[in-house]
């Protein structure tokens, strides 16, 4: 058992770091030559969500930090720990639906052609 709460632990904190990632815009952005207006709606986008991303992730970094606790703890609960990591998928899930909604507000800034060149960046993945 004890060997399942390290597992979930090391995941946990494998998946909170990548969410850090997660709060603004992506590095391909960059490849769309956006304009000066498209640059400002973009910031301001992910700008108006960083507060709602900063809380969620913070309460899946409040989980792991208990996750960790418990799993050092001889008492080791797994009921708990089923419920922590509940929770910090929870608001890694929040996270990931709060960038989807980014990109899809991102996405009506673009032109045609810039969506057209996403097409073509992401066609190789």
């Amino acid at each position: 058992m004890t060997r399942i709460v390290t597992l979930l632990a090391a995941l946990a904190l494998a998946a909170a770091a990548h969410a850090q990632a997660l709060g603004g815009p992506p590095d391909w952005l960059q490849e769309l030559s956006l304009t000066r207006a498209q640059q400002e709606a973009v910031f301001q986008i992910f700008h108006e969500q960083a507060p709602a991303v900063r809380e969620r992730l913070q309460a899946a970094r409040d989980a792991h930090e208990a996750l960790e606790l418990l799993a050092v703890d001889a008492r080791l609960n797994t009921e708990k720990a089923r419920v922590l990591e509940a929770a910090r998928s929870r608001a890694l899930e929040e996270v990931s639906a709060l960038r989807v909604q980014a990109m899809l507000r991102v996405y009506d800034v673009l032109s045609a052609e810039q969506r057209a060149q996403v097409v073509r960046l992401h066609s190789d993945e």
